[in-house]
């Protein structure tokens, strides 16, 4: 499923200023949904006016921690300009880090590369 996404979006959007706001929408509401996760913030702790938005955000940010996770992989497969060592270094960071290592890809290779491209172009 989340390859044919992909391909029917194509690499193109990947570096897209649309993408990079997705992506960054998605590491936002992968903090939460982490917190959720890990147990540290449970719904039963919060007050009930906030039980139902917190698990709103986290059923989301389920769904956007597996879009960053395969967008960021798809894009150091096919995009990542960085040199063999650094693409060998974010690799064990995706593999491991799940989708908090997507999160510091997006941050640290990802979003640097495709504002690079952006002044490129303008």
């Amino acid at each position: 499923m989340w390859s044919k996404l992909w391909d029917d979006l194509g690499e193109d959007w990947l570096c897209s200023r649309r993408a990079a706001k997705t992506f960054l929408l998605a590491t936002v509401l992968i903090f939460p949904t982490s917190l959720q996760m890990l147990g540290k913030v449970t719904p039963e702790s919060l007050p009930l006016w906030a039980q139902y938005p917190w698990l709103f955000i986290c059923v989301v940010g389920t769904a956007a921690l597996f879009f960053l996770w395969f967008g960021m992989w798809r894009y150091w497969a096919k995009l990542d300009h960085s040199n063999r060592a650094t693409k060998r270094l974010w690799f064990v960071v995706l593999l491991f880090g799940l989708w908090i290592g997507a999160c510091f890809y997006f941050y640290g290779a990802y979003l640097p590369q495709v504002i690079r491209q952006w002044r490129e172009v303008s």
